[in-house]
């Protein structure tokens, strides 16, 4: 393979000079939902040093003007998978199983570093365009370390690693790895990402799901994530056929039987989908620190079902959201994901039962809590940090009488053609549409590239 391109390295051990937010409405998401009038914010070493109007602001900071702008928590994506953005639109029409066997798996086995990391900036820069700020990315196997490059320099904050498997049907050889080499390499570039200074990139451990992990590779899971801290994110519950071929597999337990035995529940684990979570399977995790990321333009697609996140979160579960991936969603605009989750909790729960401000704490305060990052994000407080999106009211759709509430107008209204300027870290990512920090042409260019030699790889 040549040397990988790469895009240019952009200041992440020096921080941003202090920004000055100066006159929107700020949706804090804070948990009174305090909504805030013609307030700012000053932001400061990558945090929120003060909310309030008027703020006092040092000499020489950058200031962005957002009167008349909807300033929100940066957007949280639970659960994404950047490195299957090359893959748009090249694996319709199935379920899960045939997607995952017939076209994801031997696309995913083509990759190399150097399409992953272009895979992983075109995926990056789509979602922050769309005001995502924080992701926790499931990751590759083939070319895990390229995409975990693109995250780190996208200046997205996330949670990321390396995809784990090690058997199943219909997977290629080179996804298939040995059990103790798939373990070996997981450490190692672990504790590469644990010395990224300045970075906003953790670690946490990727087994795809229990058809893909052998026994043994799940308790070298449960051991790294005991020995390291490491939590553990993976599918799970998404269908019914998936569900019944993990029974016969593993002897008539299902997924949450198979991790209660296995003693993956005694970790920090984060589920996607969890389709098919029964009452049962709620009052046996609720005590556990458990999470789930709901994912409803993927669950429709593949035919799964809808979730129910009111009845998960009744049970005391925090729930996330997330775009999960362009091959089964095709977009990665996590506002359209929110509205969609509040529509369709309506339609199986009746039109009270979920509001805006509950579809918007999928992916800020409880989206935080459910990825364990509510300490540090998910609201606009003091302390927290500076990651925040603005919304511009100037578009059509979000014209309204001014007693509307304003969680039910972003919810049920705005959209990626909404986001004005999109803040992490204290850090301008998007100014007026456009990105500062990624060169969107650059990338569409080396992107097209590898992905035109990663599909003369697959077989």
């Amino acid at each position: 393979m040549q040397e990988m391109k790469r895009a240019p390295e952009v200041g992440l051990s020096a921080g941003p000079l202090p920004l000055w937010i100066r006159g929107g409405t700020v949706l804090t998401l804070d948990p009174r939902a305090s909504v805030l009038p013609e307030t700012d914010l000053l932001l400061a070493e990558g945090r929120i040093q003060e909310v309030g109007s008027p703020v006092v602001p040092p000499s020489g900071c950058q200031i962005l003007d957002v009167d008349g702008c909807l300033v929100l928590p940066g957007m949280i994506q639970g659960h994404i998978h950047l490195g299957q953005t090359f893959f748009r639109g090249l694996a319709e029409g199935r379920t899960l199983l045939a997607w995952l066997q017939e076209r994801i798996w031997p696309l995913e086995a083509a990759h190399d570093n150097e399409s992953a990391y272009w895979c992983g900036l075109l995926g990056a820069a789509e979602c922050l365009l769309s005001g995502t700020t924080t992701v926790q990315d499931i990751g590759l196997g083939p070319g895990a370390h390229g995409l975990l490059s693109a995250i780190r320099e996208s200046g997205l904050r996330g949670l990321a690693g390396m995809c784990l498997m090690d058997s199943g049907d219909g997977m290629p050889a080179t996804l298939a790895g040995d059990t103790d080499t798939v373990l070996a390499e997981t450490v190692a570039l672990g504790e590469e990402v644990g010395g990224w200074v300045g970075g906003r990139v953790g670690y946490l451990l990727n087994p795809r799901f229990i058809l893909s992990c052998s026994d043994e590779l799940w308790r070298g899971i449960r051991q790294l994530a005991s020995d390291r801290g490491w939590p553990i994110h993976t599918h799970a519950l998404e269908q019914k056929e998936e569900s019944q071929a993990v029974m016969r597999l593993k002897g008539g337990l299902d997924e949450i039987a198979y991790f209660d035995e296995a003693g993956i529940l005694a970790s920090d684990l984060r589920i996607a989908h969890g389709v098919q979570l029964e009452a049962r399977h709620l009052q046996r995790v609720s005590a556990e620190t458990f999470s789930v990321v709901h994912c409803p333009s993927a669950n429709l697609k593949l035919g799964s079902g809808i979730a129910d996140v009111v009845g998960i979160r009744a049970a005391g579960i925090p729930v996330g959201i997330g775009a999960d991936g362009a091959p089964c969603n095709n977009d990665l605009d996590v506002l359209e994901e929110l509205r969609l989750a509040a529509l369709l909790q309506q339609v199986s729960h009746g039109p009270a039962a979920f509001s805006g401000l509950d579809a918007l704490r999928l992916a800020t305060s409880e989206g935080a809590a459910a990825i364990g990052l509510d300490a540090d994000t998910g609201t606009l407080e003091v302390g927290k940090m500076a990651d925040l999106v603005v919304l511009s009211t100037d578009r059509p759709e979000l014209l309204a009488a001014s007693k509307v509430d304003l969680h039910d107008l972003v919810a049920f209204g705005a959209s990626r053609a909404s986001v004005r300027h999109v803040v992490v870290g204290g850090e301008i990512l998007v100014e007026n549409g456009r990105l500062t920090r990624l060169n969107l042409e650059e990338i569409r260019q080396e992107a097209s590239r590898c992905l035109e030699e990663l599909l003369q790889r697959v077989h």
